[in-house]
């Protein structure tokens, strides 16, 4: 018999979209929240003494899935997620055990993920729930002082199925990395235009502005980027000077950008480091509250320079492949 205990994440990646595969692997969750969407088409029409909708007069109508799932940051495992949220990677030769992939701004056509999540009921039976044409829609890395890097990823899917079945739809047995470490506030930096920031709370989200409602007569199409992407950063710490508060108030744009490296190590010797050549400065308040060390807000949005890729996620692994 099953426990709550027995709950899994698991993935692969399609080849086609919408077409599932069994899962390949298993990431350590914090929560999911991924649920399948369905609605009703009612009729409008009357008969003789109608006052409520009759029973027969409406059809279900399926829309795909969609949620959250939130991971703990960790030096394996999460580079395919990596994957599907950025469009492009290279991976440069192992050393030590370790392969850094890196990641940055592509196309994200034709790629598309299958989820499989399992879940217990309170008779201790399992179930799969399985979630086919998944694509990231957006994702958020944070990490507060004291705490762990979170990890949490937004996705779309095509299509929710309920309960085992065949081949990718089968219940999966979890195996998980036993090389991974975890990445926390121990091993993070924070570098503004160069130079250190100490910071007590850190969030970096990017949204990649996907289309999901692509719904035609033959049923859902992979969803595709519409508009432009957009990356955001916050950082959260104490007043150092007035080199942050002077990038917000800048009169001419270029003294309103700068770089923002954030990076997290491991105790192994894996890394993480999200860099960001052309942030710009939206927000840095510095107020009194009391007798208390002033503290001092970041926030602001990612820009292009025109050359290299606004964003790029260098993730130093053990494991091979993203």
């Amino acid at each position: 018999m099953a426990s709550i205990h027995d709950s899994y994440l698991g993935m692969a990646e399609e080849i086609t979209y919408g077409t599932a595969v069994a899962p390949v692997r298993f990431l350590e969750m914090v929560k999911e929240g991924i649920k399948g969407k369905y609605e009703r088409i009612d009729s409008e029409a009357f008969r003789a003494g109608q006052r409520v909708l009759h029973k027969d007069r409406f059809q279900p109508n399926p829309k795909g899935a969609e949620g959250d799932i939130d991971l703990e940051g960790m030096d394996s495992t999460l580079g395919m997620l990596f994957k599907h949220s950025m469009g492009a990677f290279s991976s440069a030769a192992p050393v030590g055990g370790f392969t850094t992939h890196t990641f940055t701004v592509g196309d994200l056509k034709g790629k598309s993920l299958t989820v499989q999540v399992g879940r217990v009921d309170n008779t201790g039976t399992l179930y799969p729930f399985t979630y086919e044409g998944g694509k990231v829609a957006s994702f958020e890395l944070s990490n507060a002082v004291d705490g762990v890097l979170k990890a949490q990823f937004s996705l779309d899917f095509e299509k929710e199925t309920i309960g085992a079945g065949a081949g990718a739809y089968a219940a999966s047995t979890p195996t998980y990395t036993t090389t991974g470490q975890l990445f926390t506030f121990v091993g993070g930096t924070v570098d503004v235009g160069g130079a250190p920031f100490g910071v007590s709370d850190v969030s970096f989200k990017g949204d990649n502005q996907l289309k999901t409602d692509r719904w035609l007569s033959t049923g859902k199409r992979e969803p595709l980027e519409e508009g432009m992407r957009e990356y955001e950063f916050e950082l959260k710490g104490e007043f150092e000077g007035l080199a942050h508060a002077n990038r917000v108030a800048a009169a001419v744009a270029s003294g309103a950008i700068a770089s923002v490296t954030l990076t997290w190590a491991s105790p192994q010797g894996g890394q993480l480091t999200v860099t960001m050549p052309a942030s710009r400065f939206d927000e840095g308040d510095v107020n009194f509250d009391g007798a208390k060390i002033i503290e001092q807000g970041l926030k602001g949005i990612v820009l292009w320079d025109g050359a290299a890729s606004p964003v790029t996620i260098a993730y130093k692994t053990k494991d091979a492949t993203p």
